[in-house]
Order: C-alpha cells, then sequence, then structure tokens
C-alpha cells in the first residue's frame, strides 16, 4: 500500500534541511540503478568535455564505481545533514551543490588535465563541508572553525602523501585527490561569500537564534 511510504517520505522531508540531501542522495542512487546506460553519458570525461559535453562538468560528480563508493559518500552526505542541517534550505542547497560541482568540474578541467575520467561525490562533500562550516562560523558556532581548518589539513595531506590505500581498494578504483582539491576550493569561495554577504539580522524561532542561510 503507497500510504505508509507516503506518510514516511511527508514525516522525512519535515526534518530540518533533509529535503535538499535526500534530493541528491536520489540521483546519485538512481544513476547507481542505471549504472550501464548512465555512467557513460555522465562520468566527467576529460577528452569528452574539450568535445563541448560540458554538462559532465557537473553531472559527473553523480555515477559512483559501485556500491561501497555509494555507500560510503552517502554516509558523508548524511554526516554533513547532521551537522549543517539547520543551513539546508532546500533551494539554496540544490544551488550551491551545483555550483560546487561546477567548481570542482572546471578546477579539473582547467587545472588537473591529468584527470582523465572522473566519478562520485567526495569533491562536492569536501566542498560543502566547508560551506557548512563558514556558516556555522557566520551562525558564531566555534565547530565552524574546526570543520573548516579540518577539511583544509585533510586536503592538504593528501596532496602531499596521497589518499589511504584502503579506501583506494574500497571503491575500485583511485582517489581523485584532486577532486577534493577543486572541490575545496569551491566550497570555501562560496562560504567566504556567505560570511561576506548577509541578508539581515537573526530571526528568533521560540528560544533558538536562527542565522540567515
Amino acid at each position: 500500500m503507497p500510504a505508509p511510504f507516503l506518510h514516511i517520505g511527508r514525516v522525512l522531508l519535515r526534518q530540518q534541511g533533509l529535503g535538499g540531501p535526500l534530493l541528491l542522495f536520489a540521483a546519485v542512487l538512481g544513476c547507481w540503478l542505471m549504472a550501464p546506460v548512465l555512467t557513460p553519458l555522465l562520468e566527467y570525461d576529460h577528452r569528452a568535455i574539450a568535445g563541448g559535453e560540458f554538462w559532465r562538468l557537473v553531472s559527473g560528480h553523480l555515477p559512483h564505481t559501485n556500491l561501497q563508493h555509494l555507500l560510503l559518500n552517502g554516509a558523508g552526505l548524511l554526516l554533513l545533514w547532521i551537522l549543517h542541517g539547520p543551513h539546508y534550505r532546500v533551494g539554496r542547497f540544490v544551488v550551491t551543490t551545483a555550483a560546487v560541482a561546477l567548481g570542482t568540474g572546471l578546477g579539473l578541467l582547467l587545472f588537473s588535465p591529468q584527470t582523465d575520467v572522473y566519478v562520485g561525490l567526495s569533491g562536492v562533500l569536501h566542498g560543502l563541508i566547508i560551506w557548512g562550516g563558514c556558516l556555522d562560523i557566520r551562525a558564531r558556532w566555534r565547530t565552524g572553525y574546526l570543520l573548516v581548518a579540518g577539511t583544509w589539513i585533510k586536503v592538504g595531506w593528501e596532496q602531499l602523501y596521497g589518499a589511504s590505500d584502503a579506501t583506494a581498494q574500497m571503491i575500485n578504483a583511485a582517489v581523485a585527490v584532486d577532486g577534493h582539491l577543486w572541490g575545496s576550493v569551491a566550497g570555501t569561495v562560496l562560504g567566504l561569500v556567505a560570511l561576506l554577504y548577509t541578508t539581515g539580522p537573526a530571526k528568533k524561532s521560540g528560544d533558538a537564534t536562527v542565522q540567515p542561510s
């Protein structure tokens, strides 16, 4: 019967900030379920993009190499919602995710030409955690500084020493650390814009102070 599933869906969508992450995970899951058809059309492919298939700059973050890869990034997305759900208005989340995806793709295209093919959401997740950390800072939450600094320390370590071999074995592919780098750059740019741009004073909801995001 569809009614229980509709009720569960309404309950989930009422959770603060969950709508955007659910939409993103649904897109990722759909790409995985139809991987034989969609992955060749959507994956980041340097040569195809140079030939004019520019949608791959954004869509390339949706396909994944295997189920473990998808679940790993799905867990990362869940963690981001737990950390930053109050900031995740659906429209803002979708636009920010698309902007981080585009920035990551452009970074790979322009500055990491050795990356021929790229799939996965991890670069976007790195950008989103920095963006969310900057919104935490704007809301005067000290944890924001730790998230931004910790993410950049991880990215710097990967640039110097590479990613974990265990992760590469899990996802059955080399970890594209440059994707993490350019995703972090894109998230930092958007986060700095959020820190500099304020739409108005914080509004109060009950006992909690809610910052615009």
